[in-house]
């Protein structure tokens, strides 16, 4: 009888990364987690998982994650740091940039099959069409921190790829879904708005996909993808006005009338990145990076993803929104937030 394939999976307890791992625990795999909270872990996945517990950036992390990637046959790379404004820079670099490269080089030595590095399908940019895979900028944004920082990321894989190891980028547009606990700056816009905290909107083209789909798609990255190459993995193209809509008639309350000039935003922006460095204050939701992001039309076309993985979404958008708006009702209300149809398997 075969041996179940064996993957690695940094980042498991965050959103996309739950997910990931419990499809495939699904799916019969041997599952290793690369995670800062054990107790967590354990609490996501039972004993159905091999908890493995370290920090990228602490001393003798190498040894860690080199132990960590010894006999599996795929990483999944999705452990990072997320959050926006100038004064995480450092904090951002080392852990996305500088932590990449150490799990890259680790995974070579262990002689990993496949790496699958999860990115972000933000600092991808178009003029006047639909964004593509092809899409990547030859610099990172100015005064960017987050996007600078998986630029970098990126910069490490495509190297590595390069050289020979079999590295591919898997890049998410805008994520929902249950078990969004950070949140997402989707995720926190649902939040926002049913707590009546949405009193305006911007001109702003999202992409957005269940958080189920991500995960699948990270799996078909794996089984599929080129080396070298980056996969998509979006759904539906919506301006932002038309996804709260969708939250507001999910959930009775208004949608935001008022709309916000972006000179305002950009002002409130660059004024609470000049308050974080200068004073260590200022709001991760409105800096200049998340100013910048609000007059993006962030529209794809995925037939490239499709096509060459032989994979599309499944779940209808308006399901998954409406498993995130359950689960952050429930949050809200102090209620055990539950996960539908994502309760890893007993251990064997």
């Amino acid at each position: 009888m075969a041996a179940s394939p064996s993957h690695l999976v940094t980042g498991a307890t965050g959103f996309i990364g739950r997910h990931l791992v419990w499809q495939l625990l699904r799916s019969g795999a041997t599952v290793r987690v690369l995670c800062r909270s054990a107790q967590k872990a354990q609490r996501l996945f039972g004993d159905a998982v091999e908890i493995h517990e370290g920090d990228l950036n602490e001393p003798g992390a190498g040894d860690r994650i080199h132990t960590a990637c010894r006999g599996m046959g795929t990483v999944f790379h999705l452990a990072g740091l997320y959050c926006f404004g100038w004064r995480h820079r450092a904090s951002l670099w080392r852990t996305n940039a500088e932590g990449t490269r150490r799990i890259l080089q680790s995974a070579r030595q262990a002689g990993v099959d496949r790496f699958v590095h999860c990115s972000t399908a933000g600092i991808l940019a178009a003029q006047g069409r639909l964004i593509t895979g092809r899409d990547r900028p030859t610099r990172p944004p100015l005064g960017c921190a987050y996007k600078i920082s998986k630029w970098h990321a990126e910069e490490e894989v495509l190297r590595a790829a390069a050289s020979g190891q079999p590295a591919v980028i898997a890049s998410p547009t805008a994520p929902i879904g249950a078990g969004d606990e950070r949140p997402t700056p989707t995720g926190q816009m649902i939040r926002d708005l049913m707590l009546g905290r949405f009193p305006g909107c911007t001109r702003t083209g999202l992409n957005l996909i269940s958080v189920e789909d991500v995960a699948s798609g990270l799996i078909q990255v794996a089984a599929r993808g080129r080396p070298g190459r980056r996969y998509v993995l979006g759904h539906e193209n919506l301006w932002l006005e038309d996804f709260l809509s969708r939250v507001a008639l999910r959930t009775g309350r208004p949608a935001p009338r008022a709309w916000i000039p972006f000179a305002w935003v950009a002002a409130a922006g660059i004024l609470n990145d000049a308050a974080g460095v200068l004073a260590g204050a200022g709001s991760d939701r409105i800096c200049w990076e998340t100013a910048y992001f609000s007059r993006q039309r962030q529209f794809f076309d995925l037939r490239e993803t499709t096509e060459e993985l032989d994979w599309s979404p499944q779940k209808r958008l308006d399901d998954a929104l409406g498993e995130a708006i359950t689960w952050f009702a429930q949050r809200i209300t102090g209620e055990e937030p539950s996960h539908p149809g994502c309760r890893a398997p007993a251990a064997p």
